[in-house]
């Protein structure tokens, strides 16, 4: 046994020996480490190039060599506030302070403390730690060490807003921002280079550029969502030009050549997007942020139709609070407001209180008890018969009206005096959408026949389903009133005797009432696309009569069928009859906007090239369009649909046509008839 004591005694010395050994060279690699960190940290004795900095447990200043931080070199030259954060991270070096998210994403980065609005993207630098990233991989340069490394994770997305003081009050703007790196979504996509922004975007820097998201910003006390449109980071425009200079582009060439470049280099750096958001009422918010596409690749106009997968994106902070305001205060507030004369005010919904001395009648509600209510007006409530009367004396002459299927439904509501699947939600056997798909339980009624659109009531389980999603083929409509089938209808709008009496004297009365009667004449269009037959420039010919309103509603079966040039060729054209077949001093030209679109693509048997952002991005420029060569009135549908929470947005998702509800068809009409009848 002792031979073996021996032995196992040697090798325990060995083991010693090595570990010993193991030790010494891990402290020689460290000291080697702090030595060349010390050696390259900032320094007391004055470099070439060089920036000053004092900290206050030293007194002498401390100055860093720039020739050994190209980085922070060029970030002084592009965007000079950056001086003071880089300062401000050489003292966390030289103080061995641990760095955190909260150092550098809920710091107060303010460029001027003095300013009232200073919480604006414009008053807020962008964090250190994001720009000298953006910095270094846009120019591919890099520091000789690690000095101004932070812990800041930069490789996933998340979105983040400034640190507030605690007097935050409502009417300021507060800057959120999101935070996009390149992640290669498409490395394994055939089709990956295809997908890219649209040109006119691509070169003006604005959205929908590469990445897309979904943002509100939600009272978690009255459940209003506020939407947020992010748009790219104004920096990127600077290190746009940077590039250029650095790479030495050539000055001579089209400047289409050189945006063909930019597309190419800017795929796969990080992207940052921001938005001002506005403190419109006190209360507690939460900022709910959806990355739904990434790399262009919402584009269908150039790739194939990718599949909808949103990424749900940490926040920093997740709440902003603000003094709390009840329920009953906001309805007081906003009665109180001025009658909106336009279509397209902003807004929000806001729920109507549990207790409150005010009516129902006095507002509209939709099927959840909210009403909609824009920020500086208030839109009334307008019965059909009333809206009747407005037409009859104020616009005689009628109006014509060019939609697709969307523009139909508002037409089965107005005709029908609001009786078309009026409180629809009551006959409900399931959720529009649940979880299981299930279908819908076949439980018939006793149908019963009505004579005249007005005595629309539901009689079938089959109604329901028009009422919220698809009424092409709705049973228990009479064709004869309005014909879905038909291209061209002539409608005529009538109040009976009964409904002149009940409606009495109103503030449109001209002269003595003695009918109501409005024409309308009715052209469904599937857009500007080459679905339309006959072609849809030969709508606006069929119609004869001079009119007062003409409305047109486009960009719904444009953006799911056309590609983005063709069709504002074609919406050139559109102008160009318009202007030659009315007189723009005599009739109204309304531009009602594209549905909004969120929350999926489609993948029904129409294989409509659809997504939300190329839906804004067809219906933006348009919008701009009808406005400057027309004077149009934008009628805003897309605006209360984005204005929704998540939970009611995706209530949508099961309609491939993309209509909305009755209840909401009728908030669209009630912004339409206030804006012509408030005038």
């Amino acid at each position: 046994m002792i031979p073996l004591s021996v032995i196992e005694n040697e090798q325990t010395k060995k083991k010693r020996r090595w570990h010993i050994g193991v030790l010494l060279v891990s402290i020689f690699l460290l000291l080697s480490y702090m030595i060349h960190i010390r050696n390259n940290a900032p320094i007391k004795e004055k470099p070439d190039k060089y920036i000053e900095f004092e900290i206050p447990e030293d007194q002498d200043p401390y100055y860093i060599d720039l020739v050994k931080y190209p980085v922070e070199e060029a970030m002084i030259q592009y965007f000079p506030y950056a001086l003071s954060s880089i300062k401000e991270a050489s003292a966390y070096q030289l103080t061995n302070q641990e760095d955190s998210v909260n150092t550098w994403l809920i710091s107060n980065n303010t460029i001027d403390h003095g300013l009232s609005d200073r919480y604006s993207c414009r008053n807020q630098e962008l964090p250190f730690p994001i720009l000298r990233k953006m910095v270094a991989d846009y120019f591919n340069i890099e520091d000789s060490d690690p000095l101004f490394h932070t812990h800041l994770d930069l490789s996933t997305p998340f979105a983040f807003l400034p640190s507030m003081d605690p007097e935050l009050r409502k009417g300021q703007n507060v800057c959120l921002r999101v935070v996009v790196p390149f992640m290669d979504q498409g490395k394994d996509d055939f089709f990956k280079l295809m997908y890219k922004p649209f040109p006119q975007y691509s070169a003006n820097m604005t959205s929908p550029w590469w990445d897309t998201m979904m943002v509100s910003f939600l009272n978690t006390e009255t459940q209003s969502s506020q939407p947020v449109t992010m748009e790219p980071w104004l920096g990127h425009h600077v290190l746009r030009d940077a590039v250029r200079t650095r790479t030495q582009v050539d000055s001579q060439l089209p400047e289409w050549v050189k945006l063909r470049s930019d597309i190419y280099y800017e795929r796969e750096r990080m992207h940052v997007y921001e938005a001002d958001i506005r403190i419109i009422e006190n209360g507690t918010y939460e900022i709910k942020a959806l990355l739904e596409f990434v790399e262009g690749r919402y584009n269908f106009e150039y790739g194939p139709v990718t599949p909808y997968n949103p990424v749900q994106l940490p926040v920093y902070p997740a709440t902003v609070s603000i003094n709390k305001t009840r329920a009953d205060k906001l309805l007081t507030e906003h009665l109180s407001l001025p009658l909106c004369k336009r279509a397209d005010m902003p807004g929000r919904w806001l729920p109507w209180p549990t207790k409150t001395k005010h009516k129902q009648s006095e507002v509209v509600l939709n099927k959840e008890h909210k009403y909609w209510a824009p920020y500086t007006c208030r839109y009334r409530p307008i019965s059909y018969e009333q809206f009747n009367r407005c037409l009859s004396q104020k616009y005689p002459r009628g109006l014509d009206m060019y939609g697709d299927s969307h523009t139909r439904r508002s037409l089965k509501k107005i005709i029908s005096h609001g009786h078309w699947c009026q409180h629809w939600e009551d006959h409900l056997t399931r959720p529009p959408v649940n979880d299981e798909e299930k279908p819908v339980i076949d439980t018939h009624l006793v149908a019963k026949r009505y004579d005249r659109p007005e005595d629309y009531v539901h009689t079938v389980d089959e109604q329901t389903h028009s009422c919220y999603c698809e009424d092409y083929n709705e049973p228990e409509w009479n064709r004869a009133w309005f014909d879905s089938y038909m291209r061209h209808s002539d409608i005529t709008l009538n109040n009976n005797i009964t409904q002149i009496q009940k409606i009495g004297h109103t503030e449109w009365d001209i002269s003595p009432i003695t009918n109501d009667s409005v024409p309308i004449s009715a052209y469904k269009w599937d857009g500007l696309t080459y679905l339309n037959n006959p072609g849809w420039d030969q709508a606006i010919e069929g119609n004869t009569q001079p009119v007062d309103v003409a409305i047109f509603s486009l960009g719904n079966w444009d953006a799911a069928f056309l590609e983005l040039d063709p069709y504002l060729s074609d919406v050139n054209t559109l102008i160009r009859q318009i202007k030659d077949h009315y007189d723009l001093t005599k009739t109204k030209i309304i531009y009602r906007t594209a549905q909004y679109y969120c929350c999926r693509v489609d993948l029904s048997s129409r294989a409509r090239q659809i997504s939300g952002p190329k839906n804004d991005a067809f219906d933006f420029i348009v919008r701009e369009k009808f406005v400057s060569e027309l004077n149009a009135i934008v009628w805003d549908t897309r605006v209360i649909s984005e204005s929704r929470t998540w939970e009611e947005k995706i209530e949508i998702v099961n309609c491939p046509s993309n209509h909305v509800a009755a209840d909401l068809v009728e908030i669209e009409n009630q912004v339409m008839m206030n804006s012509l009848c408030n005038l």
